[in-house]
């Protein structure tokens, strides 16, 4: 075994050893835990809650605009598809004019779709900044996002062929990666546990107006930078409504985000684990790839405490959703590397 695939895996050992402590622990200690930490006005907190998603959303155009390089016609397509299901076979007579018409098709779909993902993945992520600063129609961002596009298309098209086809299979792997965590977005509401902020905005009559029902709900989506939170409103918050991580809580009208479990934000911080591969694609950069991951997963670390400042999430909520951000990431590792190990790509 190379030195370096042990390295991983010890590193890998370590970062789910810590996280399952820090689940045992938090499961006996969740709520004081986030009574001790909880500083809603903590600059820190703020900062990451509002900019620690960009590691997901920034990606997208990347991503996409190497897609949309590599766009293929319909019997590249139907090769890479027989490389991984046997029964599928290319087409023989490709001088046929129906063979010609789906060929053109699949080109120019696979084409227009990765360059409506480039310019919706930099609409994604230029809107969260600008949004902070200045307030911009929908129709300016667009425009904004298709030259932003076509310029990051202009840039990556100088890259060579064969590092563009080495950053494919990269790109194939990162939205892999991001549709699993967009569907734990999705599915983390299911135990219906109640924020910490979330208790202490209801307890101290932060409401507002839910426009669905039109009844008051409590109104601790944000920090302190919006909802003017505050640590001392501890004293007086009633946390009666707080659950363990792993049982389904009651229903409550009044709180508007009981989706504690898992961290959203913890999650898609593990998108930072790409990098890993991306280090490991490359002769001159594998050797830095240890010290990759473990700097990623600091940085995940820092995320996940930030959000516990915040009152957003109790530290089970954020080692759970290190445990699954980084077991994905795996399950996309390993996906990858039989990918690679076969070159199903350029087969």
């Amino acid at each position: 075994m190379k030195k370096r695939s042990l390295s991983l895996i010890i590193i890998s050992v370590f970062i789910y050893v810590l996280c399952v402590v820090m689940m045992i622990v938090g499961t006996k200690y969740d709520l004081e835990i986030s009574k001790s930490l909880f500083n809603p006005e903590n600059k820190f907190a703020i900062d990451f809650e509002l900019f620690s998603q960009f590691v997901y959303w920034g990606m997208w155009g990347p991503l996409a605009t190497v897609l949309f390089l590599n766009s293929h016609g319909l019997n590249e397509c139907l090769g890479v598809i027989s490389n991984i299901i046997p029964f599928i076979h290319t087409v023989q007579n490709t001088q046929s004019k129906v063979y010609k018409f789906f060929d053109i098709l699949v080109f120019s779909i696979s084409k227009f779709g990765f360059f409506i993902m480039a310019v919706v993945g930099w609409k994604k992520l230029i809107e969260n900044i600008m949004n902070d600063f200045v307030e911009l129609s929908q129709a300016t961002y667009f425009l904004i996002c298709i030259v932003v596009s076509w310029i990051g298309i202009f840039l990556f098209s100088r890259i060579n062929k064969e590092t563009l086809k080495k950053l494919e299979l990269l790109a194939l792997a990162g939205v892999l990666l991001g549709i699993f965590y967009k569907i734990c977005e999705e599915l983390k509401g299911v135990t219906g546990r109640i924020r910490f902020r979330e208790m202490v905005a209801y307890s101290n009559d932060i409401l507002r107006v839910k426009k669905s029902t039109g009844e008051l709900v409590s109104c601790g989506r944000l920090d302190g930078f919006t909802t003017r939170l505050s640590r001392n409103m501890i004293n007086s918050t009633d946390f009666s409504s707080f659950t363990d991580w792993y049982k389904i809580a009651p229903k409550y009208d009044y709180y508007d985000h009981p989706n504690s479990f898992p961290s959203g934000h913890t999650i898609y911080s593990c998108t930072l684990f790409l990098s890993v591969l991306f280090f490991n694609a490359f002769d001159k950069l594998k050797k830095y790839t240890p010290l990759v991951l473990i700097l990623t997963f600091i940085y995940v670390g820092i995320v996940g405490f930030s959000r516990i400042i915040a009152g957003a999430h109790y530290l089970t909520d954020v080692a759970g959703a290190c445990i699954i951000g980084y077991t994905l990431f795996l399950v996309v590792y390993v996906i990858y590397n039989i990918f690679d190990k076969r070159n199903i790509l350029n087969n």
